[in-house]
């Protein structure tokens, strides 16, 4: 008998690598049959008998017909994280949320770390947990979507933090209902003798420091806020803690200034990918130019609370946003790949340009990386053509 890793991205080949380490015999299944895998080990639907337990990818939709096969007979069907957590002994931190989860996860990481207490970020950040199963360290800081959410069968966290819940991944969930009870799952993976150690915050209104001036700092007040309340639920003082935040920037393609030429700001929010995160991103502009892109997933535009600052809103015209209430002038694209014709004819000294998406990359790009890129290669050009 085999396993079967279904589907062959980022998680399935941290898999794979696991088991060849492990000398376990096992199989691949993906649904894109232009990725290149060992003949050898390509499973057929035919060869479903020969499966002894599924370990599935976290993308893979629940509605997947050859899953709900594997599920009709009853075969196990667990995640990267299932094997990890059954190995793995130490103390982890499990982060989910809609917005800020890699961010905050990047922050919690880098501050455990410069406090002496050795600490690794892995999960939905882009490293497997497998990668580090045969490591030890203080803190693992587990970033969990809300896809490996609706696969996880055990996870013993020592703490537990979700930190917002809006409207995403509609595309994937059957309904906003669903995709909140998803995200509160974490909930479960809490032991009861360590309860009083974890923060379980699920509410949106986070009860923030006062005695702290959040808007000094680089990050949105409800990501710097919720940050000092974990850190000081894990016994380290706060002072210390707002210091760490005082001397640390952004992620790249999060709310990233790239350049400010001739008066004019230009803001890269390429992973902004929901109509929360561009609303949060808009909150303290001023002569505003907001650039959105993408595929919306199936959300409402309940969340999209564009700030008054924001004077003119660029989107492709395929983009499926409503806009009746909101005061800005809109101008619809052709595609998001005329930006810079149409942006450097518009902007004056004074304007910040913020690219702040709303939507998932994949109908233009590779990636929100490709696509923040893709904006910082316009704002040169621009810089370049206007300064000569």
């Amino acid at each position: 008998m085999k396993k079967l890793i279904f589907g062959y991205g980022v998680t399935g080949r941290s898999v794979e690598e696991y088991f060849q380490k492990s000398n376990i015999n096992y199989l691949i299944y993906d649904e894109n049959k232009e990725i290149n895998i060992s003949n050898n080990l390509i499973f057929e639907p035919s060869m479903i008998s020969e499966i002894e337990e599924v370990i599935i990818s976290p993308g893979v939709k629940p509605n997947n017909s050859l899953l709900n096969e594997f599920y009709s007979i009853e075969k196990p069907v667990i995640t990267d994280i299932d094997i990890f957590n059954n190995i793995y002994k130490g103390k982890i931190i499990g982060i989910t949320g809609t917005n800020g989860k890699t961010t905050f996860v990047n922050l919690l990481t880098g501050f455990l770390n410069s406090q002496g207490f050795d600490s690794i970020g892995v999960g939905n950040i882009g490293k497997s947990p497998l990668e580090i199963v045969n490591k030890e360290y203080d803190y693992v800081v587990l970033e969990l979507s809300s896809f490996q959410l609706h696969y996880i069968n055990n996870l013993n966290l020592y703490m537990g933090i979700i930190l917002n819940i809006y409207e995403d991944h509609l595309d994937w969930h059957s309904d906003f209902d669903e995709y909140t009870n998803t995200k509160k799952r974490i909930k479960e993976f809490i032991s009861e003798e360590n309860i009083v150690n974890n923060l379980l915050n699920d509410n949106n209104d986070n009860d923030f420091n006062k005695e702290y001036d959040l808007s000094k700092l680089s990050f949105y007040e409800n990501t710097s806020g919720m940050f000092l309340n974990v850190i000081e639920n894990l016994n380290f003082n706060k002072s210390t803690g707002y210091d760490y935040l005082l001397n640390s920037k952004t992620d790249e393609h999060r709310y990233e200034k790239v350049d400010e030429f001739n008066d004019v700001i230009f803001i890269n929010d390429s992973k902004s990918t929901n109509f929360n995160s561009v609303s949060m991103a808009t909150m303290n502009i001023n002569n505003g130019i907001l650039i959105m892109h993408g595929l919306t997933k199936n959300i409402t535009s309940r969340d999209l609370n564009i700030n008054k600052g924001v004077k003119t809103i660029l989107v492709p015209k395929d983009m499926d946003v409503n806009f009746d209430n909101l005061d800005a002038d809109v101008i619809e694209l052709d595609s998001i790949f005329n930006l810079k014709e149409v942006l450097i004819k518009i902007i004056n000294p004074g304007d910040t340009v913020l690219f702040s998406c709303g939507g998932a990359s994949f109908n233009d790009f590779e990636n929100y990386e490709e696509r923040g890129r893709f904006f910082k290669n316009i704002v040169s050009n621009i810089k370049e053509e206007i300064n000569g």
